[in-house]
């Protein structure tokens, strides 16, 4: 059972490996509370991201925030993902087959902690919500800095893909 709620809740996070109808499930709502539920699970991630940038001044901080809150949100165009995480180009596939799962709309990121560990990598704790629900609480997640840019590292990603059972060969 806590697998299959893992996998559900890995398949709806938009950031996830592809898998099948099935484990995703089908679900439609024409529910306004959707929309309502979702503007505030957005402000709650901005309160989120506000303190884990209260930790420190430093730009990286607010940058490495700002790519995993966008890396989560099931609003974020799959393009824009894969330029969010290392290695984007070899996930970009996958990123873009859970663009199109109607849950996936639902998750969303906040980060609570950013620690530079060097002028390269950062530790970072964030939760994945789903619907506005903490669905994976207080995650150890890992940043790197490409080319300048600070990305979700791509085993932070295929940690959790594996997680799910389902990493593609890319992790």
């Amino acid at each position: 059972m806590t697998h299959l709620f893992v996998r559900r809740v890995l398949a709806t996070a938009g950031a996830m490996a592809v898998v099948s109808a099935t484990v995703i499930g089908c679900s439609s709502s024409n529910d306004d509370s959707a929309s309502t539920t979702t503007t505030a699970t957005s402000a709650a991630a901005a309160v989120q991201s506000t303190a884990a940038q209260a930790d420190s001044n430093d730009p990286a901080v607010k940058e490495i925030t700002d790519a995993f809150v966008a890396f989560f949100d099931g609003k974020t165009p799959a393009d824009t993902k894969a330029g969010l995480v290392e290695n984007g180009s070899t996930f970009a596939p996958t990123l873009a087959a859970q663009a199109s799962s109607p849950m996936a709309a639902g998750s969303t990121a906040t980060v609570s902690s950013v620690k530079l560990d060097d002028s390269a990598h950062a530790s970072v704790t964030y939760t994945v919500l789903i619907n506005g629900n903490p669905a994976l609480p207080n995650q150890a997640g890992k940043a790197i800095s490409v080319d300048g840019k600070w990305k979700v590292a791509a085993a932070t990603y295929c940690g959790l893909l594996k997680l799910q059972g389902g990493a593609p060969a890319s992790c």
